[in-house]
C-alpha cells in the first residue's frame, strides 16, 4: 500500500516504481494516479461506447479525486 506525504502524494509501491506512472519521481499526486488509472481501464472500453455511461463514470472519477482531497486534508 502507497503512503501519502505532506502534499497529498502516495509513494509508488516497489512493484510500480519502473511503470510509467513513477517514471520521473517516486511520488506521485492522487490526480496523477486516478488520472493514470482511468487511462489503463476506460478509453476503448464499454462506457467508453455510451456517452451517457462515459459522462456518469468521468463525473465520478472527478468526485473522487474531490473526496479524497477532502479526506487527506482533514486527516492532516
Amino acid at each position: 500500500m502507497a503512503m501519502e506525504n505532506s502534499e497529498g502524494s502516495a509513494a509508488v509501491p516497489g512493484d510500480h516504481a519502473g511503470s510509467a506512472i513513477a517514471s520521473d519521481s517516486t511520488t506521485i499526486s492522487i490526480d496523477q494516479l486516478i488520472e493514470s488509472w482511468w487511462q489503463d481501464h476506460f478509453p476503448g472500453s464499454a462506457v467508453a461506447r455510451d456517452t451517457q455511461a462515459w459522462n456518469a463514470a468521468f463525473a465520478a472519477k472527478e468526485a473522487l479525486k474531490r473526496l479524497l482531497k477532502r479526506e487527506y486534508l482533514t486527516c492532516n
